[in-house]
């Protein structure tokens, strides 16, 4: 136990952003995942947001490192020193041995699961333990879980979307696709390239989600949005005007995509918990459910109740760090049944 005590903190280890909180104190870190390296020297020149801000913009001296892909580590080594920087970062102290738990894809693999708590363990960790991404989405969602009502969530990250129905405190039946967040920018990308011969980076794809994308397109209310790229003939900086349209109908792709994973889940749901759900609703968590109108077209088309969290980007590593009161409740309850 390190001078500042025992420390527990839940880590939503994603894709696009890695976020640390605090048991009982709250959100501590929200930092891209992502590492720059020098390529002459192998050295690492930054980390999360300052290597951010190098992408696209710096020689070839550099190259940017994105450790997880599709909610799976792709570079353990990158990897672990990033998660070294972002813990210490976010308790302020190199001393401190933290339990953390950290999320993980429903479908992850024994393989993949204990090579994640190797890298975590490596660290000096006092004890790490990984939990599937949906139920700590829906612990940090404020979802009562625990009830034998059964309840959906659903997780759209920047690499992976996790569908889940719970029960009982437990995933009755889950599905993990690659359709997310950066899927729908990638499709954005490609449609503004398809239409205007213009090739617009991540970020401007980003952008143009935000400000004039939305799940349900209302061609009485288009809107538009003046972005800067390269010509893809000329290969000059040109700019284009890119309609709202043109990133509904690219989003779209990933939206259906999306809704027919749910549809897959809700078919293996047993009836009781079907009807459940029906009134209990499914609970939309991640960056990805941010998408205007995305809750009014998911229930529009799947007929039910649909609703978005308080703090979608915040709920999976919040409620990681609530598996430690959690844990705590479930051992009380087990230890009265045994009384």
């Amino acid at each position: 136990m390190g001078i500042f005590g025992k420390q527990q903190i839940g880590i939503d280890l994603g894709t696009s952003t890695t976020i640390v909180y605090i048991a009982r104190k709250g959100i501590a870190l929200h930092q891209p995942s992502i590492v720059a390296i020098d390529k002459e020297s192998n050295e690492i020149v930054a980390y999360g947001k300052e290597a951010s801000k190098l992408v696209g913009r710096t020689s070839d001296r550099y190259e940017m490192i994105y450790p997880i892909r599709n909610g799976v580590i792709a570079n353990f080594s990158m990897t672990k020193k990033m998660l070294g920087y972002f813990i210490t970062q976010a308790l302020n102290t190199s001393l401190s041995k933290p339990e953390v738990v950290i999320s993980a894809p429903s479908q992850i693999s024994k393989v993949e699961r204990k090579a994640i708590i190797d890298a975590i363990k490596s660290l000096g960790i006092n004890r790490a333990m990984i939990v599937e991404e949906a139920f700590v989405a829906a612990l940090g969602a404020d979802m009562a879980i625990e009830e034998a009502r059964g309840k959906m969530i659903v997780d759209i990250g920047g690499g992976t979307t996790d569908i889940a129905t719970l029960s009982y405190g437990e995933i009755v039946d889950s599905l993990t696709l690659s359709a997310a967040s950066n899927n729908m920018n990638d499709e954005i990308q490609s449609q503004v390239r398809q239409e205007h011969d213009l090739m617009i980076g991540n970020y401007t794809a980003e952008t143009l989600k935000i400000v004039i994308g939305e799940a349900l397109f209302d061609p009485n209310e288009e809107d538009h949005l003046v972005v800067k790229g390269r010509h893809v003939v000329t290969g000059v900086p040109s700019e284009a005007k890119i309609s709202s349209k043109t990133v509904a109908k690219a989003v779209d792709i990933v939206i259906n995509q999306i809704i027919m994973g749910m549809k897959q889940v809700l078919e293996l749901t047993p009836p009781e918990l079907s009807a459940d759900i029906m009134e209990t609703g499914i609970v939309l968590t991640g960056g990805g459910s941010l998408l205007k109108h995305l809750p009014d077209r998911i229930q529009k088309e799947i007929g039910v109740p649909v609703r978005r969290a308080n703090l979608p980007i915040d709920c999976v590593a919040m409620g990681a760090g609530r598996m430690f009161d959690e844990l705590d409740r479930q051992s009380v309850v087990i230890e009265r049944s045994l009384r």
